[in-house]
């Protein structure tokens, strides 16, 4: 990210120093394990869209730094959960905390990151922005179970996967986006539109990472590549094809969701099923989609530098690698 990114960079800076500050904690080991993940390279996507949607709405005081933060905190209590859901044991191209440091702390330093949000928000007093996040971490934590639930389901169906993606990773972008309207004080209209823009927009990044788990690089990822195959994650490049093939190529898939351990041939296998049969191409065009309507959101809004920014950032999200 760099273009869309310019124009706030002051505020991402501060960003960087109010999360050192919002962390403090007498036990240092929390410290130690939060900084290790949140320094660890993460792209502050969510962070960004709370800072663009702020000055989107005119929002001129100094909260939007600290909420920025507390979305990021967020998601990274998430990751935190995830990963040792996941039994996961790489992210951004380095060792997750519960390969480093065990699941119980990977478990609890979560649940203190939530706390924390929690406590930042009720200090700042602002209810409407404290019941939108509420209600994000409840669907976070529905999203999660919905994906357990249907793990090496072959059966899973389009409507499951966008249920599961909505509320593991969209509704989180389009807090992050109403979070700018709430401050801004913008009437229900700019804020539905902006909490709608970030759905889809949290949509069209989640399936092209579910894209790139197929086609990226190790190294370019940060992850293994195929790791959701690995994991039983049956995403939407997967669902089309499973929805086309029949006979033994179906049979083979759900073989594969049976076997301990997952091969690269057997990874390279299912890669040629899904490339034969469209699923990367289906995916990129629903991808498609999700970018055109988030953006359609925006035009209740006058043009600005911030609107510029946030549909730049909007394309970004098909070209981006990682």
């Amino acid at each position: 990210m760099s273009g869309f990114t310019q124009i706030i960079q002051k505020d991402l800076e501060k960003l960087e120093s109010s999360i050192d500050e919002l962390i403090s904690t007498r036990v240092s080991y929390i410290k130690e394990i939060v900084t290790y993940i949140i320094k660890s390279g993460g792209k502050r996507v969510r962070p960004v869209l709370v800072m663009l949607c702020s000055k989107l709405c005119g929002y001129r005081g100094r909260k939007h730094i600290p909420y920025a933060a507390i979305i990021e905190f967020i998601h990274t209590a998430t990751l935190l959960h995830d990963d040792v859901v996941d039994n996961a044991k790489t992210r951004r191209g380095l060792s997750t905390v519960n390969t480093v440091w065990g699941n119980e702390p990977s478990v609890l330093v979560g649940d203190f990151l939530y706390s924390r949000s929690f406590e930042l928000m009720s200090r700042d007093g602002n209810n409407e922005i404290l019941k939108t996040i509420s209600k994000v971490t409840t669907a976070l934590s529905e999203g999660e179970i919905l994906e357990i639930v249907k793990t090496a389901d072959v059966e899973t169906t389009e409507k499951d996967y966008y249920e599961i993606i909505g509320n593991k990773t969209a509704v989180l972008f389009g807090a992050a986006c109403e979070i700018g309207a709430i401050l801004g004080q913008r009437p229900d209209s700019e804020r539905r539109a902006l909490r709608n823009f970030g759905y889809d927009l949290g949509i069209a990044f989640q399936l092209m990472d579910d894209v790139l788990d197929y086609t990226s690089y190790n190294d370019v990822l940060g992850k293994h590549v195929g790791t959701d195959l690995k994991e039983g994650k049956v995403t939407l490049p997967l669902i089309h094809v499973l929805g086309k093939v029949g006979g033994k190529n179906k049979a083979y898939i759900e073989k594969i969701f049976d076997k301990q351990k997952i091969t690269q041939r057997d990874f390279d296998r299912v890669l040629d099923i899904i490339e034969e049969n469209g699923g990367i191409a289906y995916t990129l065009q629903a991808t498609e989609r999700h970018l055109t309507q988030a953006k359609k959101y925006l035009d209740i809004f006058p043009s600005s530098r911030y609107k510029t920014a946030l549909l730049e950032l909007a394309d970004y999200m098909l070209k981006r690698e990682m």
